[in-house]
C-alpha cells in the first residue's frame, strides 16, 4: 500500500486531486491510502512522516506549503513531495525544499500520471533503502545510505547519520542486523552495527574501527575474527 497524503485547503481542488488518484490507482492496479488535511499545520502535528507520497498545495492558510516543507525536511528529508500551486514561478523555491515535482493547477490526469508514474519507481527503487524510526520527535525516514553505525543502549537503538542522530525504542540490533545484510552493515560487537562505507580505518593495536568521521567503535574479541574476515570480503569486492 502506498499512502500519499494530499495537504489542501481548497474541497473542489482536493475533491479534483482525489478523483484523479482514484483513477490512477483503478487503472494502474495500485493500492493507495488518501488522507487529506485541510491545513499544512494539521499535517505536521498528525501526520509529518508517516507518508510514501504527499501532495501539498503552496498557498495555504495560516503556514504556506514552502514554510511547511522547511519544518518537514528537518526531520524527514526522503518522503517524495510534490508541489501543487497555480504559479509556475514557485518551482524554483520548491527544489529548495528537496521537493520531487509540481503540478500547476488545475490538476489534470494526465500531469498526475506522469509525475506520479516518476515517483513511485522512485519509492519502488528505495523501498529497501530507507527505515522508517519512531524517534521523539516523530516518524522520520533515515536512507540506510547515510547511516555511520547503529548503536544500543539497553532497548534503546540510535541511528548515527553524519548529520544528526535518531533514537527509538522496541526494535533489536539483531533484527536490524537481518535486515541490512544486503546492504553489508557489520557487527563489530555487540553495541554496534557499522557500514562499511565510513570505515576509514582498522586500529589494529586497540581494536578499533576508526570512522571518517574520526569516531572510534570497539571491537570485540568474540567477534573480532568474523568481522574482519566480513570487512576484508567487501573491501575485495571493491565496493568501499
Amino acid at each position: 500500500m502506498i499512502r500519499i497524503a494530499i495537504v489542501e485547503d481548497d474541497d473542489a481542488e482536493a475533491g479534483t486531486l482525489i478523483s484523479c488518484l482514484e483513477r490512477y490507482e483503478a487503472e494502474n492496479q495500485e493500492d493507495f491510502s488518501l488522507t487529506r488535511y485541510r491545513d499544512a499545520i494539521a499535517f505536521l502535528e498528525e501526520g509529518g512522516g508517516k507518508f510514501d507520497i504527499i501532495f501539498m498545495d503552496i498557498m495555504l492558510p495560516n503556514l504556506s506549503g514552502l514554510d511547511a516543507a522547511v519544518k518537514l525536511r528537518k526531520y524527514d528529508s526522503l518522503t517524495p513531495l510534490i508541489f501543487v500551486t497555480t504559479m509556475a514561478q514557485f518551482a524554483v523555491q520548491s527544489y529548495e525544499v528537496d521537493a520531487c515535482d509540481f503540478i500547476v493547477k488545475p490538476v489534470t490526469f494526465e500531469r498526475l500520471m506522469l509525475k506520479l508514474k516518476k515517483v513511485i519507481g522512485r519509492i519502488v527503487a528505495d523501498a529497501e533503502k530507507v527505515l522508517t524510526v519512531n524517534d521523539s520527535r516523530g516518524v522520520a525516514r533515515v536512507s540506510v545510505d547515510s547511516i555511520l553505525y547503529i548503536e544500543v543502549r539497553g532497548h534503546k537503538l540510535t541511528y548515527h547519520t553524519a548529520e544528526e542522530n535518531y533514537s527509538e525504542y522496541g526494535n533489536s540490533l539483531n533484527v536490524l542486523e537481518t535486515m541490512l545484510k544486503e546492504q553489508n552493515f557489520m557487527r563489530c560487537n555487540a553495541c554496534y552495527l557499522v557500514n562499511p562505507k565510513f570505515i576509514e580505518r582498522i586500529n589494529q593495536k586497540e581494536l578499533t574501527v576508526i570512522l571518517r568521521n574520526g569516531e572510534g567503535l570497539k571491537i570485540s574479541q568474540p567477534r573480532r575474527k568474523e568481522f574482519m574476515n566480513e570487512l576484508t570480503n567487501w573491501l575485495g569486492q571493491g565496493k568501499c
